[in-house]
């Protein structure tokens, strides 16, 4: 009976010990990934606070928020980190650019960046690897079909533009394959569009996976609810339709620093991938 009880109590050791060690082994690798993402998000958060902005309208932005709106990655596109960041922190914002860090474009670690326009007015973003010149923008904000009475309360209002997001559906072709983007129901960012009483807005994705494809934008001037769409992908074709009716369809792309939507790429360190871009052992 003793040598029976020693021997369970062996196992018991031996079985905990397993387990601490797998509880060890977890936790070192958790605690690692957590790094490597706060210093890739740093590495994008430099990038972007070195971006200055340039237009002739009065009071402007002249820089990016520090902080992103929105984070995501895309493993199977060979994205490590990813994050969407908006120019303006009061009222509707001026422009997005999301960065994206990929282990490998052209045979080395990259950042690559999406530019996109969301206002009329003309302006300007320079830094060492940023150079793009907006001349305006191809968000253009249509009534909602059958939209509710804007609310009293920015609670309401919220709920009331969850609704409405919901009731669009968007898709992308790419490489002649069909994709219905899942729309992410929780805002990434809110703001106030106008003086206007009942006023509000909001910004909403649409994504493949967790990586945003579309942007939806829901306004209220206060007596009705208007909506506006624009890409975040360069997909052939990419559409929005709502109660099942075509509500936008994307442009073709328009290449180059002059556009409303637009992109480029530039060389980067990325923390834990080497300069093949394959992934760093501790």
């Amino acid at each position: 009976m003793t040598e029976r009880l020693n021997a369970l109590v062996i196992v018991v050791v031996v079985t905990a010990s397993v387990f601490v060690h797998a509880d060890e082994s977890t936790l070192a690798t958790k605690s690692r990934d957590d790094v490597l993402a706060r210093q890739r998000l740093e590495a994008m958060q430099q990038r972007i606070e070195a971006a200055e902005t340039e237009s002739r309208e009065p009071g402007f932005p002249t820089k990016f928020a520090s902080k992103p709106i929105f984070r995501f990655s895309d493993p199977a596109r060979g994205c490590v980190a990813a994050a969407v960041w908006k120019l303006g922190d009061t009222g509707r914002p001026k422009a997005l650019i999301t960065t994206e860090l990929h282990r490998t474009t052209f045979g080395k670690p990259c950042i690559a960046y999406e530019y996109s326009s969301l206002t009329a007015t003309k302006f300007s973003v320079r830094s060492d690897d940023i150079k793009w010149s907006a001349p305006g923008t191809l968000y253009e904000f249509k009534a909602v079909p059958n939209g509710p009475v804007p609310e009293k309360t920015a609670l309401r209002r919220l709920i009331q533009m969850r609704e409405i997001a919901k009731r669009f559906v968007a898709v992308e072709e790419v490489d002649k394959e069909r994709c219905e983007l899942r729309l992410l129901t929780q805002p990434v960012d809110r703001y106030v569009p106008s003086n206007a009483e009942n006023a509000d807005g909001a910004i909403f994705l649409f994504a493949f996976g967790t990586n945003p494809e579309v942007v939806l934008m829901l306004e209220s001037d206060g007596t009705k609810w208007n909506f506006a769409a624009g890409r975040m992908t360069g997909a052939q074709s990419v559409s929005m339709t709502i109660d099942d009716v075509i509500a936008w369809q994307g442009l073709p792309l328009q290449k180059g620093n002059e556009s409303p939507y637009t992109g480029s790429i530039s060389p980067i360190e990325i923390p834990g991938v080497g300069s093949d871009g394959s992934e760093l052992k501790e």
